[in-house]
């Protein structure tokens, strides 16, 4: 799904050119319904469409770098067609929003000079890009109202088809001490886990003392050993395996693993359980959201291109020069 305000900043920069780049000369890489979408604009969506995927240009060979054009031009030429089907059919003013989004952008940069410097270097101006985040917000709108909200029924029936993927699964709350057996100055660490080991048993030291003053785990020693909550998810599976052993309030032997050696001490335990449809149903529903939006805006962007599809000029040559902008 791709959504409009999440982009408003890349996107409001493209389209507040578009005005004075218009008449001026600049190249045009496609034209929709005679409003043209230049180069520029489309060397700053490769830039953006690069850096969400952490790809470098010079590393893409040449179809791969086809491919990045045309996903970058794909959607330029999509906004475009809503831009211009939504003035066709109007919209609601949403000039307090605008101007505070527009804010927000504006602090999203160093300081004002960046700011200005990077207006100045696009030959933009406040105004038009004021209206340019406008706009971009009355586009999201015009898309928000084609799409018809999940109500409670298809949440409900949702959960109770896939409410086993909702699982909360079972959690542990857990001490531990560590050495490691990656030291070569320390090969063997079992001596040394099995001293301590006595120390707690005969309870010389509390598990938080010895934890302070042995443990080789620099995250959770100053913290006495305590892990936290965690899932077998987020750890070692041989470690939950230890944990899982043991019951709440029980102190392990040491117990190897693939890192080193433990000392284990459960503290609390909570169930796997399913969550009841209450507590699930905002998540259910932020999901049904984003689907339909995504199927309505599918749906929608393939009308609008039925709709002006002999209208739509792609300019391949200017197309195969762009590069993503520096």
């Amino acid at each position: 799904m791709r959504v409009f305000l999440s982009c408003l900043v890349a996107a409001a920069f493209c389209w507040a050119g578009m005005k004075l780049l218009r008449g001026r000369g600049a190249d045009v890489v496609a034209e929709v319904e005679g409003v043209p979408v230049t180069r520029l604009e489309l060397q700053e969506a490769l830039r953006a469409h690069l850096w969400v995927r952490n790809e470098s240009w010079q590393a893409l060979g040449a179809e791969a770098r086809r491919q990045a054009r045309q996903a970058a031009l794909e959607n330029l030429v999509n906004d475009r067609l809503i831009r211009v089907w939504r003035l066709r059919e109007g919209g609601e003013d949403r000039e307090v929003e605008a101007r505070r989004e527009s804010a927000l952008m504006r602090r999203q940069f160093t300081g004002t000079a960046d700011y200005e410097q990077r207006l100045a270097g696009q030959q933009r101006t406040q105004r038009v890009f004021d209206e340019a985040v406008r706009d971009a917000q009355l586009d999201e709108a015009w898309i928000a109202g084609k799409v018809t909200k999940a109500g409670t029924g298809a949440a409900r029936a949702w959960y109770d088809q896939h409410k086993e993927t909702l699982r909360i699964p079972e959690a542990h709350h857990a001490f531990h001490i560590f050495l490691t057996r990656h030291d070569a100055a320390k090969p063997d660490r079992e001596g040394d886990i099995r001293k301590i080991h006595r120390q707690l048993v005969a309870k010389e030291k509390t598990f938080a003392t010895l934890a302070k003053e042995h443990s080789e785990d620099d995250r959770t020693k100053t913290l006495g050993g305590d892990l936290g909550w965690f899932t077998r998810q987020r750890m070692p599976a041989d470690f939950v395996s230890a944990v899982e052993k043991l019951r709440v309030g029980e102190l392990s032997g040491p117990v190897p693993t693939a890192l080193g050696w433990h000392l284990i001490l459960v503290m609390e335990r909570r169930p796997s359980r399913l969550p009841t449809f209450e507590e699930a149903e905002p998540e259910i529903a932020s999901l049904l959201a984003g689907q339909q939006h995504a199927a309505a805006l599918k749906a929608l962007l393939a009308d609008l291109h039925h709709r002006s599809s002999a209208r739509i000029v792609h300019h391949h040559a200017v197309i195969e020069q762009a590069k993503p902008a520096p």
